[in-house]
């Protein structure tokens, strides 16, 4: 087996939680890292996927005596070349074992009528299991996981950090989230598709082709309030425990947020999708938060509106939030009739523009 050598990302305990870029080599021996004193990490310890949020990043997970560890390597040459490795040491390993494997086999064949049982219990109870897990997972332990999840989303994202519609959406955010128990972060990212979204513990992200396809500050100011609900309603969250599988919910309920759990997140992020229910929830509470920050909710009705009636490919806001006639008046019965709210101060067309 050759030698190589390559950089990436390291998320592991101890270091910050947007990671620490490192210096790899992996040969016979297994995986070497520069922060790493402990020796190789041998290949069958070792779990592989693709991460990040358009799945560019190769992600290697393993468990160390600290905590779970997770590696981000983005660069394609060295990726190919890393799943070389993977795949003829973790083969190797298949070959060695498919003796024992025969044996355990034969167990596994004696006890394996009460996990299925199991499994089946746990599939006709899913809904009621993962609300259950979900309302005990501690806040402090979501906003972890999310800090998590968005540093890993971060190393690839093209981020618009200067992006002159910031500090309106910041402002907004504060106005809509007074007493929240969650701290948020708003950012903007470049992207040609129309989308916003959540992440669990505060992480809201806008693409910049939304912030260009609205009409007034309103309209965005709607899109956030939605978001907002969905944090704080944790339908994120559940739909992480729910997609990821029962040992990501476990994790969570033991406080653990390590790599792992947050590459789970961020891999589950363009596949997540809410219910009929949850969107009502997050739009009715969304217009309550406007109201209560005297910003005109018709907005949010609006702008779904207008996307919803344009012709071609539906946009993605609206592929990952369901939209429907029936919503939309839920929306605008829910306004309070005959109330007026004062013109946001903001030129969203001008703020769209990116610097």
């Amino acid at each position: 087996m050759s030698t190589l050598q390559g950089s990436g990302h390291l998320f592991a305990p101890g270091l910050p939680t947007t990671g620490s870029p490192v210096t790899f080599k992996v040969d016979a021996f297994g995986l070497h890292i520069d922060v790493s004193d402990a020796g190789p990490i041998r290949f069958q310890q070792v779990r592989w996927r693709r991460g990040g949020f358009n799945s560019s990043q190769l992600m290697l997970d393993w468990s160390s005596e600290q905590g779970d560890c997770s590696l981000a390597v983005v660069d394609a040459a060295t990726q190919k070349l890393l799943m070389q490795h993977l795949l003829t040491d973790q083969q190797q390993v298949r070959t060695r074992v498919r003796g024992g494997r025969r044996l355990a086999g034969a167990i596994i064949g004696l006890v394996v009528g009460v996990p299925l049982l199991l499994l089946v219990l746990l599939f006709t109870q899913a809904d009621r299991v993962t609300q259950w897990a979900v309302e005990r997972i501690p806040v402090e332990t979501e906003k972890q996981l999310g800090a998590q999840a968005f540093a890993q989303f971060r190393a690839t994202a093209a981020l618009a950090d200067k992006h002159p519609a910031l500090p309106m959406l910041r402002e907004l955010g504060t106005r809509l989230t007074k007493g929240s128990a969650y701290q948020y972060e708003i950012h903007v990212v470049r992207d040609s598709t129309v989308n916003a979204f959540a992440m669990p513990g505060g992480y809201i992200v806008f693409h910049t082709a939304l912030l260009e396809k609205a009409e007034r500050a309103e309209e965005v100011a709607g899109v956030l309030a939605h978001e907002i609900q969905h944090v704080e309603l944790r339908h994120g969250l559940r739909g992480l425990v729910h997609a990821a599988g029962w040992r990501i919910g476990l994790t969570l309920l033991l406080g653990d947020t390590g790599g792992t759990v947050a590459g789970a997140l961020v891999e589950n992020l363009g596949n997540l999708r809410f219910s009929r229910s949850q969107e009502t929830a997050a739009d009715l509470r969304g217009v309550q938060a406007l109201v209560a920050a005297d910003i005109d909710p018709r907005g949010m009705a609006e702008f779904f509106k207008k996307l919803a009636k344009e012709g071609g490919s539906v946009p993605k806001l609206l592929s990952s939030h369901p939209a429907s006639e029936d919503r939309f008046e839920a929306v605008e019965k829910s306004i309070p009739a005959g109330r007026r709210f004062p013109a946001l101060p903001y030129d969203i067309k001008a703020l769209a523009r990116a610097p």
